[in-house]
């Protein structure tokens, strides 16, 4: 079977997309929208004709009754065209974060359960080999019983635009071994002092070459989090303006060893293992093993399309499903709605779901 795709959003991201399924045997791009008709015009190499570009992702729809969109606009743009698919019946795989904020979010959700399509967020490293084989050892019990997951962010952004554009990869590799939280408690600082409503900014205010993801405060953070059976969890925003690719992962500390993974795709070993709890002095950490992961041909991103179309087959739930992502961005919003509370532990699923800076801001 040859799968019908459409692209919304042919900026940066949706040229990717495009690029990848013309490499894709069983998948045929036959519609592209985007509001801009330069945007859309820039396109034509890869064989859409003109017919089939639009400016109206309803009539796109509509017209080509696809069996999947790929929504990869900025995040303001997920939400309407992603729902219009998902009521259509038509499979989506959308690019993270999910949405602007959580009610966004459990629209989509509820879309996708409602019709039957499927709901993917594009966070890749659900399908990591690293994180997959790193799951394998867990469940084989080679470092015991899980204490914490931590998060490793790669830095080069300023942490406001982290917390969103980065920061829900690193959650989401934190789910991979927490199971969903049940608490979070964070801090948020800018320029040395406590964020305060005053410091809200929209996200390309803060980072005008960086995609906008919303509203955003803060260039350093940290939160910790409760997962079930006792599991805690951390996560550091240092606000470093160098990018270090190979500090991108997370690490799992067990009762009985640790696991290193880290998330880059260049990096000939994305998974370590340390078969001991604690690391020692810090001439101890040439202890740290190499372990293979399963070899691979396809990169995450064909992996996703294979795993999303898996998926609508047999009827399970793609890697990175709606509620995953949708759980992956709350541990972020989760760290603004408890700071603006004084930093204490708030309850995971959040009663409030509008971005908690928007309801911080109309506050005051």
């Amino acid at each position: 079977m040859v799968y019908r795709v459409v692209l919304v959003g042919c900026g940066g991201m949706g040229r990717h997309h495009l690029g990848v399924l013309a490499e894709l045997e069983g998948f045929d791009t036959v519609g592209l929208c985007d509001v801009s008709a330069a945007a859309l015009a820039h396109q034509g190499e890869h064989g859409v004709p003109e017919s089939a570009r639009f400016t109206d992702f309803a009539a796109m729809y509509d017209e080509l009754e696809p069996d999947i969109a790929v929504v990869a606009t900025q995040t303001r743009g997920h939400h309407a065209p992603a729902v219009a698919a998902l009521e259509r019946g038509i499979s989506v795989l959308c690019e993270k974060p999910i949405a602007i904020d959580l009610a966004e979010a459990d629209e989509m959700v509820s879309a996708a359960e409602a019709g039957g399509a499927k709901l993917a967020i594009n966070q890749q490293n659900h399908v990591n080999p690293g994180i997959l084989r790193a799951q394998q050892m867990v469940t084989e019990g080679i470092i015991g019983d899980i204490v914490m997951v931590r998060g490793r962010n790669k830095h080069g952004r300023k942490s406001g635009n982290e917390f969103t554009e980065m920061g829900t990869h690193v959650t989401d590799m934190m789910l991979c071994f927490g199971s969903e939280p049940e608490w979070v408690a964070g801090t948020v600082y800018w320029q040395g002092r406590p964020v305060e409503p005053g410091g809200i900014m929209e996200a390309k205010e803060m980072s005008p070459r960086d995609r906008d993801s919303g509203p955003v405060a803060g260039d350093r953070a940290v939160a910790q989090y409760g997962f079930a059976g006792g599991v805690l969890g951390e996560i550091h925003f240092l606000g470093y303006e160098t990018t270090l690719n190979t500090n991108y992962g997370v690490d799992v500390l067990g009762t009985e060893g640790q696991l290193a993974v880290r998330a880059s795709g260049s990096l000939a070993c994305s998974l370590w293992h340390l078969p001991r709890p604690m690391e020692g002095l810090p001439s101890d950490l040439g202890d740290w093993q190499a372990m293979d992961t399963p070899s691979v041909d396809a990169t995450p991103i064909v992996t996703m399309y294979g795993e999303l179309v898996a998926a609508m087959e047999s009827g399970a739930e793609p890697p990175s499903s709606g509620r995953e992502g949708r759980w992956a961005f709350e541990m972020i919003l989760g760290i603004y709605e408890s700071h603006r509370r004084g930093g204490g532990r708030i309850t995971l699923p959040m009663s409030e779901r509008n971005h908690p800076l928007e309801v911080w801001r109309a506050s005051i």
